[in-house]
């Protein structure tokens, strides 16, 4: 991948940009932002929740066109499973639709008694955020960092462009903003009260976006019709 002031607008300046502003209409204590952002009667149809489907949409629609792109049948079915994973993914983050159908069809208050998906479950939210810290330092630091001297093509294909590290950096960025502002005595959310991790996902959704189209669609196939390396 060619590094020009281009890639670094996509890898760092976009999602630092977009991911501030979002920050700063949340605590701004401006009704017409907070609402956008997160609105009262559910945060599930603000903005920020709903940029986070759109980035895991597009990285599931990513997956599927690789799934044709590939030669050989291994990799297709690697993608093929990828795919069934951001699809659950996907309905996690909607939970499945309940709140829309709760609001749309039973016109009701959300029902906090439900179970609504699986990683909101007691603890299963913090062991899911452990596990995805070791593997976001592994594809989004090491590996790039490393690319140049690794000698395994496998391992290769799968270390993404040092560039992608900037937006981890971002990430780490916006997770620290969004705990500072409350602390320097910004407005809170009431509807975001306790969920502003939610801005480091979106983050974190759109440096997946970028890693998975640098694997699936950017590089050609790893293999032959064969099985052979190329």
């Amino acid at each position: 991948m060619q590094i020009n002031n281009s890639s670094h607008f996509t890898y760092s300046q976009f999602p630092l940009i977009v991911s501030v502003l979002l920050v700063l209409m949340n605590y701004s204590g401006i009704q017409i932002f907070t609402e956008l952002i997160s609105p009262n009667v559910n945060r599930e149809f603000g903005l920020l929740e709903n940029l986070q489907l759109l980035l895991i949409a597009a990285t599931l629609v990513y997956v599927i066109k690789a799934i044709r792109r590939k030669d050989y049948w291994f990799e297709k079915i690697i993608y093929a499973a990828l795919s069934l994973f951001f699809l659950v993914l996907f309905l996690e983050e909607i939970d499945y639709g309940i709140h829309y159908y709760e609001y749309f069809i039973k016109g009701v208050d959300e029902d906090k008694s439900i179970v609504r998906n699986f990683h909101n479950q007691g603890d299963n939210n913090f062991y899911l955020r452990q596990a995805s810290y070791l593997v976001m330092v592994l594809l989004f630091v090491l590996l790039p960092l490393l690319r140049s001297k690794i000698k395994n093509r496998l391992i290769h294909h799968v270390a993404a462009s040092p560039l992608i590290i900037y937006s981890f950096i971002v990430y780490l960025f916006i997770g620290q903003l969004s705990r500072w502002m409350p602390k320097f005595g910004m407005p809170v959310n009431e509807s975001l009260r306790g969920n502003h991790q939610e801005f480091e996902e979106l983050v974190l959704y759109y440096i997946i976006l970028l890693f998975v189209y640098e694997i699936a669609i950017s590089k050609k196939s790893l293999f032959t019709f064969n099985g052979e390396l190329r």
